[in-house]
């Protein structure tokens, strides 16, 4: 790697937040001549023309941003959306429609997804609805106003939603008016631009599906708190269940204390638990992304560390599952609740030992696999992330009776998405 081609993932990082890895340096070149075939890292750096040179970097981050997308993709988080709720609440602040911004809305399938859903939900004409969707990439944003899409971008569409909301084109088929009316396109910029995007106003809605994963940790954490203040009290932020997993963004981090029951315990020790309630506005509780804790488990003491951890007292958590461990070296369930308060409480080093020893003793244990892949993605050591990444999806894999009960509490998907998501962004 050239000091040129540093400098020039440097400069792509701080005005786009994408993080170009040594690892990743061929591609980074790659990038760059499809953006200009006769441009190089030194005559980026070192053009005279600022205006040239903005361009030149700006197809140079059209190439290298994310833009892998379809309709209805992780349909959950979409069809959950509270259309009647979100009007009455814009109705309560004198508004007439519900404010949406998708962002980093990539070729825009998701935008025309929401006022899809949004169509359906209001039954008929047209929704009270307004779509904001943006992206940093100019190319995708005009493929977004094209609305033209394979099949592959439609594959998840019933024929009944085919027939009413898209024309066909041949092989293809063609966004119609009633959901262009909409959506309205334009470029921001998630790391350098303000939220709300100048001349908005706040929305009920922001949806950054997916897009966190590739940031680094201070960017992650800095564009949520941008996106949350562009809501209106209330209002809903909707992450993907990539960002909300595995993020090493430490605003992201409740998820270690929240996680899924032991996959330790006995199957008759995992009772579901409803998701943590809203308190003052719904997007801390979809920024968070918990998931269910359990409500009981082998011992007291690790049900008490459980409840702590849930409720961000991860010293209490610490100190209840060492005492566990003092009585029984070889629990993994403590050796796990330990490591996931650990992680939380902003000490990956330590957390790394308790969750390798909870797969010493359990090396199947998917969620300490997992957890142990987000520890080491927060020290940088991307070989022994991907490692556990993968030891997590292997785990996940196996057709027994844990898994199964895992997949009943539905968010082994989410945790197998997060982990090919991190595979693919650390290479």
């Amino acid at each position: 790697m050239t000091d040129a081609l540093a400098k020039v993932a440097e400069l792509v990082e701080r005005e786009s937040g994408i993080v170009v890895k040594e690892t990743q340096m061929e591609a980074l070149v790659a990038a760059l001549r499809r953006a200009s075939p006769d441009a190089t890292a030194e005559t980026l750096l070192a053009g005279d023309d600022s205006a040239g040179q903005a361009l030149l970097l700006g197809r140079l981050i059209d190439q290298l941003a994310i833009q892998e997308t379809f309709f209805l993709r992780e349909p959950s988080e979409l069809e959950a959306i509270d259309w009647h709720q979100l009007l009455a609440a814009a109705h309560g602040r004198g508004a007439g429609e519900v404010n949406v911004w998708v962002a980093a809305c990539a070729s825009g399938e998701e935008a025309y997804s929401v006022a899809m859903l949004a169509t359906e939900a209001f039954g008929h004409g047209r929704p009270p609805v307004s779509i904001l969707a943006t992206d940093i990439s100019m190319r995708a944003l005009t493929r977004a106003e094209e609305g033209v899409y394979s099949e592959r971008s439609v594959r998840e569409l019933s024929g009944e939603r085919r027939d009413r909301f898209l024309v066909p084109d041949g092989e293809r088929s063609v966004v119609g008016d009633q959901l262009r009316s909409l959506v309205r396109l334009r470029r921001h910029n998630l790391v350098a631009d303000p939220a709300p995007p100048p001349g908005e106003v706040p929305f009920e809605v922001v949806l950054c599906r997916n897009v966190l994963i590739y940031f680094g940790a201070d960017t992650s954490e800095r564009v949520v708190a941008s996106l949350e203040s562009a809501l209106h009290p209330g209002g809903d932020l909707i992450l993907g269940a990539a960002d909300r997993l595995a993020s090493s963004a430490r605003r992201l981090g409740g998820i270690a204390a929240g996680g899924a029951s032991p996959a330790a315990m006995p199957p008759a020790a995992i009772p579901r638990r409803p998701r943590t309630p809203p308190t003052e506005h719904r997007s801390s509780r979809r920024a968070s992304g918990r998931m269910p804790a359990p409500v009981s488990a082998a011992t007291p003491d690790i049900d008490q560390a459980m409840v702590a951890a849930d409720r961000g007292d991860y010293a209490t958590a610490i100190e209840l599952a060492g005492r566990v461990l003092k009585e029984d070296s070889f629990n993994a369930a403590a050796h796990y609740v330990r490591g996931v308060s650990e992680l939380a409480n902003g000490d990956p080093e330590v957390a790394v030992e308790s969750l390798r020893r909870a797969l010493y003793v359990d090396a199947s244990f998917a969620l300490a696999a997992f957890q142990l892949a987000r520890a080491h993605d927060l020290q940088g050591d991307e070989k022994a992330a991907r490692r556990a990444y993968a030891q997590t999806l292997r785990a996940l894999a196996r057709d027994d009776e844990r898994s199964r009960l895992l997949l009943e509490q539905g968010d082994v998907g989410e945790i197998a998405a997060a982990c090919r998501a991190r595979l693919a962004a650390i290479g």
